[in-house]
């Protein structure tokens, strides 16, 4: 890597932690979309979810409702970001089996 790759990772970088902090998460699927950026674990992020009082109907919620969310039509670029990860992850899971 030269200089100006790593000028131009380092810039990538700051780019998402100013997006990760100053993402306004106000509702249950944004809550649950920076969760998962955080995390990159869609059971943490239900537990998360449950321990903050969110609920899907009248049922906590689960590993799958966190997935629907993400792999919903992308909103944000967070959000974008966060279905580039999940995909990512998934391709990484099943190639262990």
């Amino acid at each position: 890597m030269d200089i100006e790759q790593a000028r131009n990772r380092i810039r990538e970088l700051e780019n998402y932690i100013e997006m990760v902090e100053n993402y306004n998460a106000d509702t249950f699927e944004r809550e649950a979309i920076k969760f998962y950026v955080l995390t990159e674990n869609v059971s943490k992020v239900a537990t998360e979810l449950n321990d903050k009082g969110y609920r899907v109907g009248n049922r906590k919620v689960i590993g799958k409702d966190v997935s629907d969310v993400i792999r919903s039509k992308a909103q944000d670029d967070l959000h974008a970001v966060a279905k580039k990860m999940f995909s990512r992850n998934k391709n990484k899971a099943s190639r262990r089996w």
